[in-house]
């Protein structure tokens, strides 16, 4: 295991600002937007309220549910997390790295404590893009390899949090550089 605590990982990844392909295409879009709405201004602005209503209302609900979770976890934190897994087997690196990124991928709001039982689609709602995208960051704030994930024998079964862990433990380590 890793001699340096994991209370010490990396923060948050960062991700590199948009270079300027895509500032191009994004200035065109709304460029195009401003000509369509300059057109048809009532017809864009009430599709514009009707959408934005409708993001309002499942919002609402998602974050009653988020909170609604987390009440019922009161008290729970990444210790009861942890303690859930077998850390002489596990990397703590990893533990946090999947809690951290999760929770921090839920709610900006509510904090809601994680268990190793949840599902990641239907607890968590979180949908395969969103797993790849949290995957990268959490192997990268974890120091592990993103090479070669389809020989992991978790690949394609990863359902719950704890397959997560599972998963990204399976994976190999990055070597790292002496500072």
């Amino acid at each position: 295991m890793r001699d340096t605590a994991s209370r010490f990982i990396p923060p948050v990844a960062v991700r590199p600002p948009l270079r300027w392909p895509a500032r191009c295409f994004l200035a065109v879009m709304a460029v195009a937007f401003m000509a369509v709405f300059w057109t048809h201004p009532v017809a864009v602005g009430g599709s514009l309220l009707a959408l934005g209503s409708l993001v309002a209302v499942l919002s609402r609900r998602e974050a009653l549910r988020l909170a609604h979770m987390a009440q019922s976890r009161a008290g729970e934190s990444i210790c009861q997390f942890a303690r859930s897994i077998d850390c002489r087997r596990v990397d703590t690196w990893v533990v946090r790295a999947v809690y951290e990124e999760l929770q921090r991928s839920l709610s900006a709001v509510v904090a809601v404590p994680l268990r190793l039982t949840d599902n990641l689609q239907s607890d968590l709602r979180l949908d395969a893009d969103d797993l790849d995208d949290l995957f990268a960051d959490m192997a990268q704030r974890a120091r592990r390899s993103l090479a070669d994930t389809s020989a992991n024998p978790l690949f394609g079964k990863v359902t719950t949090v704890g397959d997560l862990v599972e998963f990204l433990q399976a994976q190999s380590r990055l070597p790292t550089c002496a500072v």
